[in-house]
């Protein structure tokens, strides 16, 4: 991952210059007020509900998924189940051991 080094360096410099410029405005022209710091807040957590509810990550979301998805799914399954059944395993502890004769775990000859 050092690779990316050089990338995510300056983006992560980059947020921390912009959100400290923001924070420094902020508290020159609103000074000890909390109001417009609480009604970011909720600005942020709504918009994070709203964001969870419309592309709720792993589980199918219920506004954009329109059957493409469920496609995918099936067949992204089924080539799963076809790589673990062709592993082959350990008689005895059912490790898997590849080509090997000896499983590396227990030992055994296979």
């Amino acid at each position: 991952m050092n690779f990316l080094k050089p990338i995510v360096t300056p983006i992560g410099q980059f947020m921390v210059d912009w959100i400290t410029v923001v924070f420094i405005f902020l508290q020159q022209n609103f000074g000890d007020d909390l109001t417009i710091f609480i009604v970011i807040c909720v600005i942020i957590v709504i918009s994070g509900i709203i964001i969870n509810i419309v592309w709720p990550g792993d589980i199918k979301g219920s506004i954009f998924s329109k059957g493409k998805i469920e496609e995918l799914e099936d067949k992204i399954d089924k080539d799963e189940e076809d790589i673990v059944d062709s592993i082959r395993r350990c008689k005895d502890c059912g490790n898997p051991i590849g080509d090997t004769e000896v499983c590396p775990l227990c030992g055994a000859r296979n």
